[in-house]
Order: C-alpha cells, then structure tokens, then sequence
C-alpha cells in the first residue's frame, strides 16, 4: 500500500500507538478497569501497588468519575438536526431518515460508551463502516484510543491508523490485526501477522476473505473518523499535542493512597476478629486422627456441643482462657479515605454532590441543586465543547454516505447536521415560572420566548401552536391573523384545531 498523506507505514504506526499505549493510555486505563496486574505494572516505583502484599484491594473511584462523565454529557439524549445550505431547519422526510440512522445504530448508548472511554483515556475515536449487503444503513463505530494513532496538521485531522485484533494463536505466539487507515475521500486496508509487541507482515488473500477491498474511495470527499478530546491539554510532560486529558491524569498516586487505606482500614478489620488464647488441652482430637495409630493428632474446640465433654489435663497446667481482640481505627481510616475521595473528585472537576457525598435528607429547589454541583457542570460545559464539533462532523458524513451509498432522496450535498446538547441545569417548574411570570410582567419577553424557556424541549411547530393558543385565550392577535374591514379573523390549521374568531 502507498503512503499519499500519511506520514507512517502501517509498522511505524503501530510502533507509534505502542509507545502511546505505554506511556499515556495504559496508566489511566488501569486504575479504570481495576485489574490488580495491570495496576502492578504500571505503578511508581516504591508506591503502594509496587510493594509486594497479597491482601490489596482496589477502590473503584476511577471507573465512578468516568460513569458520571458519561452520564452528565449524554444522560438527556442530543438532538441532531438537518440544516441545508441557507441554515433553516430541516422538517422533511431527511429528518425522518436521520432520526432512523441514529435509532438503527443505537446512537446514544453508543455516545455513553465513547464518553467514558474518553474521560477514562483522554480521549476516543468515532469511526464510520459500511456493508450494503448487511444493512441498510451505514454503521458508526467506537474505537478506543489505544486502537488508534490520529494525525494532524494544522489543527485538522488528516488521517487516523486504525489496528484491530483479528485472532490469536492461544500459544500468543502469532496475531493476526487488520490495519485500516482512514483519509479524506479513502479508506486502505491490510491484514498482517505479527507478534504481541510487532505488528509483523501483511498476509495477501485475506482481506477477500473478509469482504474488504485493499483502497476504498468514498463517494464523498470526507474523512470518516473522528476523534473527541475529553479535555486538552494534557499535563503530561512531552506529551504530544495529539493526546488528550484523562480524568485521572495527575492523580495515580492519591489513587494508589485511596487503595492503601482501604487495604489498611479492611486490614485491621481482619485483625480485629475476636480470638480465644487457651491451652491446646482444651481442645479435643478430630475423630479422623484418633485411631490414625502414629500418634499425630489434630486438634479442634466445637462451639456447637451441648453435652460435657471430658478432657484430659493435668492438674499442674494453666486452666486460664485469655481472650484477645485488636482496635479497629474506623474512624481515623473513614476520615482518611473520605478526604482523599473528595480530593480525587475535584482534582477531576467534578462537585461532591455529583457523587452522592454531603447530601442533606431534606428536598432542595433546582437553583439550589445548581449552586451546589456548579463545578460539575462547568467541567460538562467545557467537555461539550470538544464533543460539539468531532460529533457534527462524524453525523455529516453519515448523513451524506447514506446519501450516496443508500441512494437516500432529498439529501443534498449542502445538507449539514447540526447538534443541540440539551440543558441539564433544569429548574423546578416553580422557578420558571417565577422567571417566566417577572419577565412578562416587566414587558422583558415576547410570548413565544416565554413558551419556549417555559418548554424547552419542544419543537418549533409546537412552540407556534401554543403561541397561538395563548394569544386567542387572551383576545391577543396572533402573527397568523388577518384584519379584514375592521375585524380580526384567525385562520385555521389544515389539520385541525382552531377556528376564525
């Protein structure tokens, strides 16, 4: 395969993502996922998951932050519209067919995954296949970082190496990774065999054998990947300006401090148990050692008799139980953790209150409820704004191979998808109306402004309607009427409701 814009031969690429994968993503990575071997191997020297101990637990905090990323990005689903070259809104039946695109490929769930990887890894990819014998639809794809190696020039993504891991000899001997290189306008492929750490040579025959075509031109000159940065820029020193900023960055060892005073505090618990110190007289042999005939016994106390049991001790010997049982600091390690916890969760841009912690039983207003988790959804605010962008442009080429691919009618060239995060700082119905009711009364606010802050979330047909209604109830004319010879007359819908007064 020729290299025409990619500055990497597909080697050179993957040895790229490896070095990326090892110093950037799998650090982060492994305080998400929790596996005790990955949390070893990446660990500081001298720090609590290097040192050698068997009882080590691992607080899943890491993993919760990228939860509720996730959740505050795309709890309230986006709304992606059609808008042609003259920016009016779209309401045909190429609405209807996005709307259908986005329900097939199941879309939001999708948005979720991505969101929390990227919050984990510091930032995800989305990438765009197709297969018209399979579906009807094109098929957006979510690609984790450590999938992939972006390339940028000027601000502009120009190409992304995509590997993924075909199959593996259960030896580990021998993987086979199809390699895919995304462009403007193409995408390239290739199967290869390697190892583990190389990514080997390209196998001929075995792209036919997956259905894929060694260059593929796209009916549209777009690049079908993007990539989302969860935050910029990274705090790592020499990190490449390509790599974006994982919610952990900067905290592995408060979070290693986290899983050290959990490991204490459950320690002491164990130590804790209430023991019984007495003669090894006091015990009786286990009747399977009693006729053994080696005179090797074992020993055990039943706490479950309810008979006398006659025990052989000599008159001379100790007949003292002592009983022993250590401290267990609950308090000092809850303190502990719970100042760690808050730090953690900070240090990640988040409030508190996003987490469950400093609640009060009692119900709050929604005013209230915003001033409390503010910090929380400034961090949203700024992660939309690196979400804004990536996702109009991914949606686009959606939309416009659908268009060329899946002969779809009334999608034009000039056609732009366009999205709209959805506000999550919702007020109790009391406080907009509060709001709602000073601005009419001020004269601050037109009526279909009122109807909208009122119902946010409704369309502009909808939002029309009720102006109308609210004018006709209150004998206001509406922008629909028409004064005739003195009299104000108000049409009405073709499809009902509403007639001349």
């Amino acid at each position: 395969m020729s290299d025409i814009t990619s500055l990497y031969t597909p080697s050179e690429a993957w040895d790229e993502l490896l070095k990326k994968r090892r110093n950037y993503v799998r650090p982060m990575a492994a305080t998400w996922s929790g596996a005790h071997q990955e949390l070893r191997a990446t660990a500081r020297y001298g720090s609590f998951w290097k040192r050698n101990g068997k009882a080590k637990i691992h607080v899943p905090l890491a993993a919760d932050i990228a939860s509720v990323s996730a959740d505050m990005l795309f709890c309230e689903r986006p709304r992606f519209s059609i808008y042609d070259d003259k920016t009016e809104k779209s309401e045909s039946a190429k609405q209807t067919r996005l709307d259908e695109i986005v329900r097939k490929n199941g879309l939001y769930n999708k948005l979720h995954e991505a969101a929390e990887l990227a919050s984990a890894e510091g930032d995800v990819f989305l990438k765009i296949n197709y297969d018209q014998d399979a579906r009807d639809y094109p098929v957006l794809m979510v690609v984790s970082t450590e999938s992939a190696l972006p390339e940028w020039r000027l601000g502009e993504l120009v190409c992304v190496h995509f590997f993924t891991l075909i199959k593996q000899e259960r030896d580990g001997t021998r993987y086979w990774r199809l390699y895919e290189r995304y462009e403007h306008g193409k995408i390239r492929s290739g199967v290869y065999q390697g190892d583990s750490g190389s990514l080997g040579t390209e196998v001929p025959g075995m792209l036919e054998e997956l259905g894929l075509e060694e260059e593929l031109t796209l009916p549209v000159d777009l690049i079908a990947a993007v990539q989302v940065f969860n935050m910029k820029p990274s705090r790592i020193r020499n990190s490449p300006d390509d790599n974006g900023r994982s919610d952990f960055e900067g905290q592995r060892d408060q979070l290693d401090a986290l899983d050290e005073a959990m490991s204490s505090w459950l320690r002491d618990i164990r130590l804790g148990k209430a023991r019984l110190l007495l003669p090894v007289e006091y015990l009786r042999k286990r009747p399977d050692g009693m006729f053994s005939g080696d005179n090797k016994y074992t020993w055990e106390f039943d706490e479950d008799v309810e008979t006398l049991v006659a025990l052989n001790i000599a008159n001379d010997k100790d007949m003292s139980i002592t009983p022993s049982q250590f401290q267990i600091r609950s308090e000092q390690h809850a303190k502990t953790v719970e100042t760690l916890i808050r730090n953690i969760i900070s240090m990640a841009g988040y409030s508190p209150q996003s987490f469950g912690l400093d609640i009060v039983g009692s119900a709050q207003s929604g005013t209230a409820l915003q001033i409390r988790e503010k910090k929380s959804y400034t961090t949203r605010g700024k992660k939309i704004n690196y979400w804004d962008a990536p996702l109009e442009h991914i949606m686009t080429a959606l939309l416009q191979l659908d268009r060329a691919i899946y002969h779809t009618t009334g999608i034009h060239d000039s056609d732009r998808v366009q999205v709209e995060f959805p506000d999550v700082l919702t007020s109790d119905i009391g406080t907009v109306a509060s709001a709602v009711s000073m601005l009419h009364n001020a004269q601050a606010a037109s009526v279909e402004t009122l109807v909208k802050m009122q119902h946010p979330e409704w369309s502009a047909r909808l939002v029309e309607d009720e102006v109308a209604l609210v004018m006709r109830e209150y004998g206001v004319a509406s922008p629909e009427a028409i004064i005739e010879d003195g009299d104000l007359h108000i049409p009405a819908r073709q499809e009902g409701g509403g007639g001349e007064s």
